[in-house]
Parts: C-alpha cells; structure tokens; sequence
C-alpha cells in the first residue's frame, strides 16, 4: 500500500528545495533548481533498487537494476512555474516511486515461463513548464519527436539564454548520473497521476482526452503620430485596432463549447510612448480545445475577425500560427480499467478532460498512457495555496497501481 508519510515527506522536501518571492515553489525548467530535484528524486529511486540515469532531452529513467525486459512506468515533473505549488509534478513524482515501491516487492522472482512480466520504474520528464521559454512538455516533446532538438535555438528566457544553452548547462548539473537511451522498445505502460487544475473537479478525474494548444501572433501595423496633434478621424492606430481583436478572440470563444477557450496573454506595443500613436502593436494567441472541428471554427473566425478589424480601421495585420496540434486521446483500455479499478475499491472516479498540456499526452504517441487527476483543495493550482487531500492522493495512488499491476501481467500488452 502506498506510504501516506513518505508521501508527504518527500513532497515537503521538493517543496523546500527553492523558493519564489511569494513563497511558493521556484524551480523553472533546465535550471540548476530542477537538476537538484531531479538529483534528490534519483536518490529516492536508488532505495528502492532502482538505477537512475539522465537521457539526451534531460528526462530521468528510474529503472530495476540490470533488468532488460518490459517496464511500466509512473512520474510527472519536478520543475515549477514561478512561485509555482506543492503538488503540480511533484505529486506524479513521489506517486511513482510508491508504484515501485508497491509492486516490486510483490513481484518475487520470475518462475520459468513468466518472463514476458513486465517489472515498474520511474519516469521523470523535464521542462514541463512553459513560462521560462514559452514553450512546455519539452522533454516528453522530444523523446515523441513532436519538437526537435535544433528547435530549443529559437527559445529564450528573459534574460536571453536559449532552451538549448540552458539544457547544455542542465546536463552538465547532472553529470553523476549517467546518460541513458529511453526503452522505448519495452515500455508497456505509463502512468501519471497531477493535482487537477479546475476546481470543478471533486472526484478523482480519469482524463481520456486531453486538449491541443494552438498559438497565434499577430502583428498589427498602423501609423505612429504626435497624439496631440492628430485629429481622431485620421488616425489609423494599431493599439485600438488590436484592443478590438481581443475583444473579437473573446466573443469567438463564447461562440464555441465551454471546453473551447482563448485567451490573448501576451500584448507589445511600439513606439510605446506616452504621446505616440501606437504603430505597432503585437498579441500572442493561446487557444485550446478538445475537439479539432470546434478549434478549426475559430481558427477561421479569429483569421476573418483580424482582416476585418485591420480593413476597417486602415492598418496592416498579418496572423501567424506559432503552434498547431490536435488534442490527445488517451489510451481507452487504460481509462477503463482506471474506472473499473476504482469501483472495486470503493472510489468515487468519473471521466474527464484537460485544458492544460501533461506529458502524458505525448508519451501516449510512445506507449499506453493513463492520466489521473486528483480534486484541487484549498487555492488555485500552479499558486503557493495550491491543495490536494492526502485521502484522494492515496486513492489516486491505488488506482494507479492497480492498472499498472494488470498491465505488467498482461503479456498481451505490447511491448
């Protein structure tokens, strides 16, 4: 059974590890702060006869010493948004040592003719987060192949280091562990439990779809003039051009299911003057959903609603997808023995959805994969207040293992 004090031990000890100005957790992606968790995670795994090791894109394999079969594995992340919570990656973390923790010692020794049983480790994926580069899930998007590596050069932090500078000097953080190549070969099964990140949420959430950024920039060009000056009815002004497409981005949500959102997060504007005209300004795009038609709808309404604006009021506007994607389905055999799980353990567990992008939906591309929410307590996730009920971790946690048990039997299950 999973250890509730070990648990909460180890997430305290994360927790602890670097601290924001607010207090929360601090530990941003490819940083010294996440290879330091990533080293004490390596340490955990070391007591349970795991053999840590670092592969090319930062992600930690924890796997049983010297067993080259099939594996299951379980974990999240360790890095954090600034000032980031207790739970979000460091919960799936701990959880998946307890998984190994749960089903190694009732493994024994293979008997003759048993050997397609598949044995549990851990994974632990790097730079989750997306604030330091503006990008997320990088070291599960490079092992599936969805980002490459030379793509890291395009992105910087504020103070300019690119993600690829900055996963160099991570590496180097990491250089007692060795470097590994991802079994991909003979992974059957991943698992990752997360704090859930919507309040409305009060039972533990099986997802089975989880939703697909799409990113937009769009540059707005207008005239620059003395704004003492210019009469209104001349002015071809790119903030109040732009302050209208936002408002157009929101309307075209409104339109669409309530899993369909869009959210302009990012505005720039240039000259930048108290008494200029602005003559450039700049929005970033963040939209998401769960279902390609409906993201195709207001893909096109936001395209039209732009040209529309810009004609009308005599600027220039171009809009450019910086990411694409459609949202994940995530493996539906897993989901149901998820559900079935929980009711023969008493737990109360429903069908979900993510707004927010996990690891697992791109380890799904590589191998079955399961994500499991635990119900939000006391704050908003990714804030210092962020909670979870230790009573819901453990029933996460007994799910979790219960699915990944029957997977290590199941000899069916490819590996």
């Amino acid at each position: 059974m999973p250890d509730s004090g070990r648990i909460a031990e180890r997430l305290e000890r994360l927790w602890a590890l670097a601290s924001g100005p607010g207090g929360g957790a601090d530990r941003p992606a490819y940083s010294p702060a996440e290879a330091e968790a990533m080293l004490l995670v390596a340490g955990w795994a070391r007591e349970h006869g795991l053999e840590p090791g670092i592969d090319a894109h930062g992600n930690l394999w924890a796997l049983p010493a010297g067993w080259s079969g099939a594996i299951v594995t379980a974990g999240s992340h360790v890095d954090t948004v600034p000032d980031g919570g207790r739970y979000d990656g460091a919960l799936g973390t701990v959880l998946g040592l307890e998984l190994v923790a749960d089903l190694e010692p009732a493994r024994g020794d293979l008997e003759a003719g048993a050997g397609e049983r598949a044995r549990a480790g851990l994974l632990v994926c790097a730079a989750e987060e997306a604030p330091r580069f503006g990008a997320g899930t990088l070291g599960s998007r490079l092992m599936a192949g969805t980002i490459q590596r030379s793509a890291l050069s395009q992105l910087r932090d504020a103070a300019g280091v690119t993600a690829a500078e900055a996963l160099d000097a991570y590496l180097r953080e990491l250089r007692e562990l060795p470097r590994v190549k991802p079994p991909l070969d003979r992974w059957r099964a991943h698992a990752e439990v997360h704090v859930a990140q919507r309040r409305a949420l009060r039972t533990l959430g099986v997802v089975t779809t989880v939703a697909s950024p799409r990113r937009f920039a769009v540059q707005v060009i207008g005239e620059a003039g003395h704004s003492g000056e210019i009469p209104m009815a001349a002015r071809h002004d790119a903030l109040a051009a732009a302050a209208e497409m936002v408002l157009a981005v929101e309307a075209a949500a409104h339109r669409q299911p309530d899993e369909t959102v869009a959210t302009v997060g990012t505005v720039a504007v240039s000259p930048g003057a108290l008494s200029v005209i602005p003559g450039e300004a700049r929005l970033g795009i963040d939209v998401r959903g769960i279902s390609s038609e409906s993201l195709a709808e207001i893909d096109a309404e936001i395209r039209a609603s732009v040209a529309e604006i810009a004609d009308r009021r005599g600027v220039r506007a171009t809009v450019e997808q910086v990411r694409g994607g459609d949202p994940a389905t995530l493996d539906g055999d897993l989901v149901d023995a998820a559900l079935s799980a929980a009711r023969e353990h008493g737990i109360h567990a429903s069908p979900t959805w993510s707004g927010a992008g996990h690891d697992a939906q791109h380890i799904a591309a590589l191998a079955p994969a399961l994500l499991l929410f635990v119900p939000l307590h006391g704050g908003e996730s990714h804030t210092p207040q962020e909670g979870a009920s230790m009573d819901e971790i453990l029933q996460a946690a007994t799910v979790m293992n219960a699915v990944l048990s029957a997977c290590a039997l199941d000899s069916r299950r490819g590996v």
